[in-house]
């Protein structure tokens, strides 16, 4: 690499520091996150073992007996939590992104630093895109693509604003990864590179179990070569892929622990209505174009780009990733939320899309007919993620901060305590020694007073517990 790309790749993450400068949480470990820390403390043993965790057959029976009963849920998850099953707290997915986790353990970090960590995945995707841009395409399309599909992603407001202890990031950059060696794989037909984006996806794999549609259309592109028959060549994918997977997570094989994250999947499908918050489809989809107006407008030209005015050689390229994001978009339909991150698995590739399509499209034309285009897209993105974090500022959040140390300061650590489910998980981590038992409605706060007896009640507006010593009908 040269230096005027070096300093280009230097040039494109100074802007992306500057942007998410004050993006970074500083609150404590909420929700998903406390959890995923969770599985992070129960050790590397716990996380490449899958050990402790409910097998299989339990998991099924207990699913199909209790886990379609909406009362149970509460009850359900203070079982789990009190078995500390380590894929539960990792929320069914694969373990790579917790080894991330117990690698940073030893720092004994704060919670803005690890979070301000998760920032080294979008610049790792940032190098794999602009050298992969470089590696993949011809001539003067070379550097213009690398440029404008770092930049759709780099400074996209989603991953600006993306710092959550979550494996989202870190799957983006693993299927970029397989996408880029799947488009050098079509257009030069060697197999080291159909090999790559194998381990690639295993890797994805291993970190979100979304990765079955990377797995999907790295099938589709072999049968497009007429690569699916050829038995000798399937067989050796299929060991490495398999062979990986054992390697990073020999549970997923050995106690085919990933069934349950399919398993969990289709349950949230059937059983929950919202599982993701109480954001309806048609509010998600209004917050995401609001959010980034000429993002999406810019993203949507690209697509009609690809298939209006792409030659045949360009679309047989670009075919695996926009297909890729189609496809992911159509499982990812049913995620209705405001959360940026759980439009990552998709969204990346539909940029890396979009910058390559710009960059073709533009190449045509002389040189200074495309600068200006070009520009005007740079601008255009900074421009919107620039007012969109002005217009969204990150607000502190200092009630969760008081929940702590109120329950530090009435010393009730290992009492058992009954606290808002949203809650639980955070004062589960920071408190493991802790008996909770959550609530989600009042109905379900009294229904749990009258049957059991808690050291102290913690209230969803209140930062203090209150004690209570007996049951609501014995007062």
């Amino acid at each position: 690499m040269d230096v005027k790309h070096a300093l280009a790749i230097c040039a494109l993450l100074a802007v992306f520091v500057w942007l998410a400068r004050r993006q970074i949480f500083t609150w404590p470990y909420y929700y998903d996150e406390a959890d995923y820390m969770y599985a992070a403390s129960l050790g590397w043993r716990a996380n490449y073992t899958g050990s402790p965790a409910q097998p299989l057959a339990d998991f099924v029976r207990v699913g199909l007996a209790r886990g379609g009963d909406a009362s149970e849920r509460s009850e359900l998850s203070a079982q789990t939590r009190a078995g500390r099953d380590v894929d539960f707290y990792r929320h069914w997915h694969g373990p790579l992104y917790s080894y991330w986790l117990l690698a940073l353990a030893p720092l004994r970090l704060d919670e803005r630093v690890t979070r301000s960590l998760s920032y080294g995945f979008p610049a790792l995707t940032l190098l794999v895109i602009y050298l992969g841009s470089l590696w993949l395409l011809p001539g003067g399309q070379r550097q213009l693509a690398a440029i404008l599909g770092s930049i759709f992603y780099l400074w996209s407001y989603t991953t600006t604003v993306t710092n959550e202890i979550a494996p989202h990031s870190l799957f983006v950059l693993c299927y970029v990864a397989a996408l880029i060696l799947l488009m050098k794989w079509r257009i030069t037909s060697r197999s080291r590179y159909w090999y790559g984006a194998v381990i690639a996806a295993a890797l994805a794999f291993c970190t979100l179990e979304v990765a079955f549609v990377l797995v999907v259309v790295l099938l589709v592109c072999a049968a497009l070569e007429h690569k699916l028959t050829d038995w000798r060549w399937m067989s050796k994918s299929i060991v490495l892929f398999a062979g990986t997977v054992l390697v990073l997570w020999p549970a997923a094989v050995l106690k085919l622990s990933f069934v349950k994250a399919y398993l969990f999947m289709s349950y949230l499908a059937i059983f929950r209505k919202s599982p993701w918050g109480g954001v309806s489809f048609a509010e998600t989809w209004r917050l995401r174009f609001t959010h980034s107006p000429w993002e999406w407008l810019l993203l949507a030209a690209a697509v009609i780009l690809y298939f209006r005015f792409c030659d045949v050689a360009t679309r047989r390229l670009l075919f695996p990733i926009f297909f890729y994001a189609g496809l992911m978009l159509l499982v990812l339909l049913r995620v209705n939320t405001e959360t940026p991150r759980y439009m990552l698995p998709f969204l990346a590739a539909l940029q890396v899309g979009a910058g390559f399509t710009f960059a073709t499209i533009f190449t045509k034309w002389r040189l200074a007919l495309r600068s200006a285009p070009a520009a005007a897209i740079c601008g255009l993105l900074l421009w919107n993620t620039t007012a969109q974090i002005r217009a969204h500022p990150i607000l502190p959040a200092p009630r969760l901060a008081s929940v702590l140390a109120s329950l530090r300061e009435q010393k009730l650590t290992g009492k058992k305590l009954l606290v808002p489910q949203d809650d639980l998980p955070m004062i589960h981590y920071y408190f493991p020694g802790t008996s909770l038992r959550g609530y989600v409605n009042e109905q379900e706060r009294s229904a749990a007073l009258a049957h059991e007896r808690f050291d102290a009640v913690l209230d969803r507006d209140k930062t203090l517990a209150s004690r209570t010593s007996v049951p609501n009908d014995e007062r």
